[in-house]
């Protein structure tokens, strides 16, 4: 999937099929903490995914679970930092996104793949 593709699906998925995993919650409050890039809560995180379209998203291959595929969606915050978020789009009618986790990274590491 392309970054705009991405982009869409979060703007027009039903909340009711948004998963935040407990994973992904915890890493969010505890990464707040030590990071300016990271939002402090669900609210403030939405508020990045519906007003940014990212700027690079990879594909992880190493999903074990057939009928999900996990993607790293990078949404550049400040000139040295992305905001990095690994969700999972499951395969379904309608299509279900869980969050898995999040955490910040240097944008030289992207633009030096």
């Amino acid at each position: 999937m392309t970054a705009e593709e991405i982009y869409k699906l979060l703007c027009i998925t039903n909340e009711k099929n948004i998963e935040y995993r407990v994973h992904f919650v915890k890493r969010l409050e505890t990464r707040a903490r030590i990071s300016d890039i990271i939002p402090n809560d669900i609210a403030e995180f939405k508020k990045i995914l519906l007003n940014r379209c990212p700027v690079y998203v990879d594909y992880q291959e190493n999903n074990e679970l057939k009928d999900e595929n996990e993607y790293r969606v990078f949404y550049n915050i400040t000139e040295k930092y992305d905001l990095v978020v690994v969700l999972s789009l499951v395969s379904c009618s309608p299509i279900k996104i869980k969050f898995i986790t999040v955490y910040q990274q240097n944008v030289n590491r992207r633009l030096n793949k």
